[in-house]
């Protein structure tokens, strides 16, 4: 069953240019997801029409069959977005109530609060130190904590924009765990990246956008030869002649 129906989206930026041109897309309740290309190729566009973030010019996007324009907190409690600058999204004085401020915002009753950010601090690692500062956290524990908000609105869409930007091994480490422990739990994964490196192992499926448009969407044993012409690094394992199917075991 299809979490989120993407058909005829077309979106310009204000000076007038298209960022998508006539995107169709679905994506499977459960599946794990890499949308891959180029800075620019339209990638994190086409990540916010899924929450209501952005208005399309054209075409629909539902999320669990409702329209996200008819109803956007509707999608914003069902599609859950990391972003990719995890300052950004911190507002919290501590790390606990950071975690808990989306919660909050949806009304819930406080216990239900405080369990749901105390279980999604547990998740991301960081429930030793509920009362500490996000500004003292490292990079990594930053985006960890980032993930912790999105988690503890218990979305069934997770989607992660370059969550391993300017991470250390350590933190590539920790949050690739996170996102394969999550899909196992079955949410939904959508990590948005322009390096297959590091997650393409683990995913179901490989989608690369080229100057706003899905240029290739499958397997990923089947579409990654296919990444540097549209301007995406494949994994080095392969570049030096491994098989692809030998790299993804």
């Amino acid at each position: 069953m299809d979490i989120i129906e993407i058909v005829g989206l077309k979106h310009r930026y204000p000076d007038g240019r298209t960022s998508l041109d006539q995107i169709d897309l679905t994506i499977a309740r459960g599946s794990f997801v890499v949308l891959a290309g180029a800075n620019g190729a339209g990638k994190s566009t086409l990540l916010k029409h899924c929450n209501g973030l952005l208005t399309p010019l054209a075409g629909t996007v539902r999320v669990c069959g409702v329209s996200v324009m008819q109803d956007p907190l509707h999608a914003r409690r069902t599609v859950g977005m990391v972003f990719q600058d995890a300052d950004s999204q911190i507002v919290g004085e501590t790390v606990y109530d950071d975690a808990a401020f989306g919660p909050e915002n949806l009304n819930w009753p406080a216990d239900r609060i405080k369990e749901s950010a105390l279980r999604a601090l547990q998740l991301v690692g960081l429930a030793t130190m509920p009362d500490r500062s996000p500004h003292l956290l490292s990079g990594g524990e930053k985006r960890r904590l980032a993930i912790a908000g999105v988690l503890a609105m218990e979305p069934e869409v997770i989607v992660l924009d370059e969550p391993f930007a300017n991470l250390d091994y350590d933190g590539v480490r920790r949050i690739l765990a996170q996102l394969v422990a999550l899909h196992a739990s079955g949410k939904t994964i959508v990590v948005c990246v322009h390096d297959l490196e590091k997650v393409l192992a683990h995913a179901g499926r490989l989608i690369i956008m080229r100057e706003g448009r899905i240029v290739a969407d499958g397997p990923p044993e089947s579409v990654v030869l296919e990444a540097e012409s549209h301007g995406v690094r494949i994994p080095a394992a392969v570049r030096l002649g491994g098989t692809v199917e030998s790299w993804l075991r």
